[in-house]
């Protein structure tokens, strides 16, 4: 598909609400830009809202859900909202692109953590989700990141002691390998990241507490626990004007049937439960995920994994208050997390899942080795700023080294930027054409005499989930069972506005494949059958409505004769 934008570097706030603002502009009739928020430094937190209004406007239609940078640095995640949109607004031709936004709505938030992504994109700075001080508002005792030697970058410094525990690695000069237990004499080093010692007391480098403790995906009112337990889950769920601006936004789309949550790094597909065991939630659900993140693995190569089982070592603990947990469990929709970006497995480390306790210091030592070998065979060996000599303020001679962090581990060097971008806007597009898809497969009148009308209608869903989605979003009362509307005529029998339940999708449909071949049991209903007898004029226009579930307002019209 053809794409109008430029992904040679990554975007900062400005450019990217004068993209979301150009498209609202530029096309009215698909996308309306909608501010959900201000965040501390005045900042819009902005939707950009995208569908054909000929076909039916934003809130009647399934909806899709995508949201990135919750955490700032993973700044990649905003690039794919960009790229989706990208396909989207220059392949508007496209039958596909056409019927997808005939038939569905897309509600993208390209960069939720505005303040924080800023700061990291323009600072050295590492910041998690916000550049505000949490939990300490005053600088702690210890090491605290800088960039001593005004290259742009926060790396890494050696600094040369008896008490050191690395050396020179014979693999490479610039790779460093644990001092052997015998080893008494020579050249030892301790490495610390590059910056200043508050409080240095002339012999320790302890690491200072991180300086932006908050973390907004800890900070969803789902399984939540206070920082003593959950580290920067902040003082209370939704404290933060991002984190409620998300929330909000959600629960008032109750439209929304899917969310794709987009991260870096590592290259997986994650899904829920996150903070419980996977058996504690609905099967029914679970296979959703499975089918569903089956086609994330076709597209993109990304592992699909359980957060609570798979993704973690089994000895880490849960985490709580995340917004994928809240997607499943508050709202009753699918919350897949995507991790772009996928170095380890780029530079021939394979991980496995669930990740091992503990890799041996020779195992270590090979997965920098190989790291070090793709980026000089991939970026050059400029990648990797050699050892090089600083007379620090406090610790004097260091030597400072290493490669940013921030765009070959955290994100993809600019030069394999759009390669991750594309094959993950393909799961987004495919994500998409799972959402439930009512039709009107029958809507009829006969005439009875007697200015009497015998009138028929049935709805189905032709789509893969059922009109509430998840069997979890069954439980919440705010979510309304499907009604059939009639208006236009006056009732002689069956009321005006019936209530019909909810209608299976395609992934409710029991279908093996067994020795003697395939097989297919409906478990529940596909379609509704609604029969009216009504009395009206010839020429009059009986106008039929379904909605409820999260399906919107699908709409026909019968002319009587």
């Amino acid at each position: 598909m053809k794409h109008s934008l430029q992904y040679d570097h990554y975007y900062r706030y400005q450019e990217i609400a004068d993209l979301l603002r150009g498209y609202a502009k530029a096309h009215p009739e698909l996308a309306r830009l909608t501010p959900m928020g201000l965040t501390p430094q005045g900042r819009e937190i902005l939707a950009i809202e995208v569908t054909d209004v000929a076909s039916g406007a934003w809130e009647e239609k399934p909806a899709y859900y995508m949201e990135a940078n919750i955490h700032a640095g993973e700044v990649c995640g905003s690039m794919v909202a960009l790229y989706l949109l990208d396909t989207i607004f220059s392949n508007l031709e496209d039958p596909q692109i056409k019927q997808m936004l005939e038939r569905y709505t897309l509600y993208i938030v390209p960069r939720l953590s505005c303040d924080g992504s800023e700061h990291y994109l323009t600072t050295p700075d590492w910041v998690r989700s916000a550049p505000r001080p949490w939990p300490y508002e005053q600088d702690m005792p210890g090491l605290r990141r800088q960039d001593l030697d005004g290259d742009g970058v926060s790396r890494m410094m050696r600094v040369p002691s008896p008490y050191g525990v690395w050396k020179v690695s014979d693999k490479d000069p610039r790779l460093m390998e644990k001092r052997r237990p015998d080893e008494t004499d020579g050249l030892f080093y301790n490495v610390y990241p590059e910056g200043v010692v508050e409080d240095y007391d002339g012999l320790h480098i302890p690491m200072a507490p991180q300086k932006f403790g908050n973390d907004f995906n800890r900070n969803y009112p789902v399984g939540w626990q206070d920082d003593s337990l959950q580290p920067g889950a902040g003082a209370y769920p939704l404290c933060h004007p991002e984190t409620r601006a998300n929330a909000d936004f959600l629960l008032n789309h109750p439209n929304v049937c899917c969310v794709l949550d987009m991260h870096t790094a590592g290259g997986q597909i994650l899904h829920t439960p996150g903070y419980k065991h996977p058996k504690e939630a609905h099967q029914a659900d679970m296979d959703i995920y499975r089918a569903l993140g089956q086609m994330g693995h076709e597209e993109t190569g990304f592992p699909v994994l359980n957060l609570y089982t798979q993704y973690m070592p089994a000895s880490s603990p849960a985490t709580y208050g995340g917004f994928d947990d809240f997607c499943h469990f508050i709202l009753g929709v699918p919350g897949f997390t995507v991790e772009c970006w996928d170095l380890s497995e780029r530079a021939g480390f394979p991980l496995q899942y669930p990740p091992a306790e503990h890799l041996t210091d020779e195992q270590q030592l090979d997965c920098a080795y190989k790291h070090l070998q793709w980026l000089d065979e991939n970026l050059g060996k400029d990648a990797f700023q050699p050892w090089t000599p600083f007379e620090h303020p406090q610790l004097g001679p260091v030597e400072i080294g290493g490669a940013d962090f921030k765009f070959t581990q955290q994100n993809p060097p600019i030069k394999f930027l759009e390669q991750e971008l594309e094959k993950i806007s393909r799961f987004a597009l495919r994500l998409i054409r799972t959402l439930p898809h009512v039709v009107f497969d029958k809507a009829e009148a006969r005439s009875l005499g007697g200015g009497l009308y015998q009138v028929e209608a049935v709805v189905g869903n032709r789509g893969y989930l059922p009109t509430y989605v998840f069997k979890e979003g069954l439980k919440l009362k705010t979510l309304k069972e499907l009604t059939l509307s009639l208006e236009g005529a006056e009732a002689v029998e069956g009321k005006l506005c019936q209530k019909i339940g909810h209608l299976q999708g395609l992934s409710g449909l029991n279908a093996r494949n067994s020795g003697m071949g395939p097989n297919t049991i409906e478990t529940e209903p596909l379609q509704k059958k609604i029969s009216w007898v009504v009395k009206a004029n010839p020429g009059d226009v009986l106008r039929l409505t379904c909605q409820g579930g999260r399906i919107g307002a699908v709409r026909t019209e019968i002319t009587l004769g």
